[in-house]
């Protein structure tokens, strides 16, 4: 993330624009506030249409009530090589 410090030197919304193109821009006023200027892809859009369907949300119903479950100790043993 790239922070820009207002206080040290003033952008132009079209700069803020070309570096939010790369990588979030952390924006930082002269009195502290601190603002976040990012790119928006389409993930809001892809959460809208995922709460709008009906079989995706039964598939997630379906697997909330399954019983496979694994203790928090062994699923760790399992990511770090131990189990």
């Amino acid at each position: 993330m790239k922070t820009v410090e207002l206080s040290e030197r003033s952008v132009s919304v079209r700069e803020l624009i070309e570096l939010a193109r790369g990588e979030n821009v952390l924006v930082k006023g002269p009195d502290g506030e601190e603002f976040l200027f990012a790119h928006v892809d389409d993930f809001e859009q892809e959460v809208e249409t995922l709460r709008k369907s009906g079989a995706f949300l039964a598939f997630l119903d379906k697997r909330s009530r399954e019983k496979t479950r694994i203790p928090l100790s062994e699923a760790r043993a399992r990511l770090l090589g131990k189990g």
